[in-house]
């Protein structure tokens, strides 16, 4: 054989041990990797499912969506990106950056509630994946999963990536902020300036999604932070002037162009009216008492909220800590989430959503929490344990006895107190409908609860089983809620408005007519903005259908139209919704 007669050439032919390891099938050779692909595997499935599955399953949602969304649609069908408008108004509520998003959407997917809600949920996917790369770049890369699978499976969180308003994107920029902060203070030289930039760009952004907070935020943490630490050498390293210059070369341009569009107008409605105003409370019906946004963490991080105060104590704590340690930068994520809760708490208007630029940071300091006890093996602090499963156990069976008691009452056209009063179709129809989800939500909240309760001083055990409730909450609502709710509620209304489109491609005007509550997600689905009125009067339903010489009424279908001098009838209808045909009396009939 030729390795006998010629051992020189054998040897020469012969693998070293590395280089016949790297011969041998991936599965046996690199365990190293095949850890990483499970890892980036199911991080991309967390992304998916925390933030993409089912974003177009229901129709677009009223009030904000429905408002941003026709902004945006308008702005591709008009080719002005400058001035937001609903129909014929001018929309003053927030700058465009956010309606730019759903517009390239928009042109990508056409005009779908999915296009319209990707940037939400591309933006709430970004940000778990900004939490992963800080974590990685401070040597935590398993803290890195753990605070992005937190965040993307919060309940607060997973709502907002499927719905088309600005929050997630505001979330992204601030987090954004605060990590360019961070890196800023523990860095030297063309680092700390290129981190400061990269500050003042997040911030700019932040402003042209969202408004004046966008930089009044970050700008409240810094100068927090450099008092916290007494910090006068850094507060004079810290290039203020070109960081405002940063920030003003990136919203002066919109602003200005907008003033310049609509005059005064701007001034009174974009910042006195919907800034000033609005953070005093007024002329807004969502305001809410200081402590509203207790309630609002404690559902929108379950089961995790449970932890919250410990988590950011702990955090908080290290604020004192050498500046270029990671105690230091804990110190920094806590006072970010204080200066986000305690701002909005103040604050006369609120709306849950608010407080989502505060979720990244806790979700940070509670994983930082939860993987401290997992290296060391030590359980919860026996108040935790017994809040997750008084609060989780309690929901689930409010949701279980409500899903059956709704189950029982499907198919009924009416249903009785048990003090023999009626209860109100209003809120019969809804339980019955949503029996099926309720009764899934509930099962799950009881047996993920349930099972960290009986393994509380497991820490892995207890981050797997919440992860998997949250996952289980997020597969229900999002493949059942979400389409019962929209062949019950959003597809019969969005139906009847699409058989309007025809008559407007014609040139026919269409009024909505007594919306209670309003719903602009009709202009969004219908287009053609000009032609599309809405009102509750009488009196200016009829102008509106004298000056085009009839046209198209929609309106509920219990909804009485008045005595209007026209040629009325039905066009089409359903149970809830009803398209009339106005044309003059001297006007043939069709």
């Amino acid at each position: 054989m030729k390795w006998a007669t010629n051992p020189k050439r054998f040897m020469q032919k012969t693998l070293t041990t590395a280089q016949f390891k790297n011969r041998l099938p991936f599965e046996t050779r690199t365990p190293a990797r095949r850890g990483l692909l499970f890892r980036v595997l199911m991080g991309l499935l967390a992304l998916w499912l925390g933030c993409f599955f089912g974003l177009g399953a229901a129709g677009i949602f009223d009030l904000d969506e429905g408002l941003y969304s026709t902004v945006a649609r308008q702005m591709v069908e008009s080719g002005n990106w400058i001035v937001p408008r609903v129909g014929t108004q001018t929309f003053y509520d927030k700058p465009p950056l956010f309606y730019w998003c759903e517009a390239l959407g928009i042109r990508v997917f056409g005009e779908s509630a999915f296009a319209v809600r990707l940037p939400s949920a591309i933006a709430a996917a970004l940000t778990a994946l900004v939490l992963w790369w800080w974590c990685k770049k401070q040597g935590k890369e398993r803290m890195g999963w753990l605070a992005a699978a937190l965040y993307v499976f919060c309940p607060l969180t997973f709502v907002l990536a499927r719905e088309a308003v600005l929050d997630s994107l505001l979330t992204l920029w601030l987090t954004l902020a605060v990590v360019a902060f961070i890196e800023a203070y523990r860095s030297e030289g063309r680092t700390k300036g290129r981190a400061y930039l990269a500050l003042s760009i997040a911030a700019g952004l932040a402003v042209m999604t969202k408004g004046v907070i966008g930089v009044l935020l970050p700008a409240t943490m810094l100068l927090f932070w450099l008092w916290l630490r007494r910090d006068k050498t850094e507060a004079r390293r810290v290039p203020w002037l070109l960081m405002a210059l940063v920030v003003g070369l990136i919203i002066a341009p919109w602003h200005l162009l907008m003033w310049r569009a609509t005059g005064q107008e701007f001034v009174r409605e974009y910042i006195v009216h919907n800034h000033v105003q609005r953070f005093l409370g007024k002329d807004f019906a969502h305001n809410a008492p200081f402590w509203s946004y207790a309630p609002v963490l404690l559902v929108g991080l379950f089961p995790w909220s449970v932890g919250v105060p410990l988590s950011w104590w702990q955090g908080w704590k290290a604020r004192h800590a050498d500046g270029s340690s990671l105690d230091s930068a804990l110190g920094i994520w806590a006072l970010w989430a204080a200066v986000v809760v305690i701002f909005f708490s103040i604050s006369k208007s609120k709306l849950p959503s608010y407080v989502l630029p505060a979720v990244p940071a806790l979700c940070l300091l509670i994983a930082v929490r939860l993987e401290a006890l997992w290296t060391k093996g030590t359980g919860l602090v026996r108040l935790e344990a017994f809040a997750v499963g008084v609060v989780g156990l309690l929901l689930g069976g409010i949701l279980t006895f409500v899903g059956v008691v709704g189950w029982t009452w499907r198919g009924q056209s009416g249903a009785m107190m048990w003090a023999g009063k009626p209860l109100s179709p209003n809120l019969v129809e809804p339980i019955a409908l949503l029996s099926p989800v309720m009764l899934g939500l509930g099962m799950i909240l009881l047996l993920g609860c349930g099972w960290m309760l009986l393994r509380w001083k497991t820490p892995f055990q207890v981050v797997v089983a919440g992860l998997l409730m949250n996952a289980g909450i997020i597969a229900v609502l999002a493949g059942v809620g979400l389409p019962i709710w929209n062949a019950a509620d959003i597809a019969p209304l969005h139906d009847m408005a699409r058989k309007a489109i025809p008559a407007l491609e014609k040139g026919d005007h269409l009024v909505l007519y007594r919306f209670k509550p309003s719903r602009p997600s009709v202009r969004f689905v219908v287009g053609h903005a000009a032609q599309v009125a809405e009102t509750g009067d009488a009196a200016q339903l009829q102008r509106d259908l004298e000056g085009t010489h009839g046209g198209l009424i929609l309106t509920a279908t219990t909804q009485p139209l008045p005595a209007l001098p026209f040629r009325v009838h039905i066009q089409a209808a359903n149970a809830a919704w009803t398209l009339w045909r106005c044309e003059p009396v001297s006007h043939p009939s069709l």
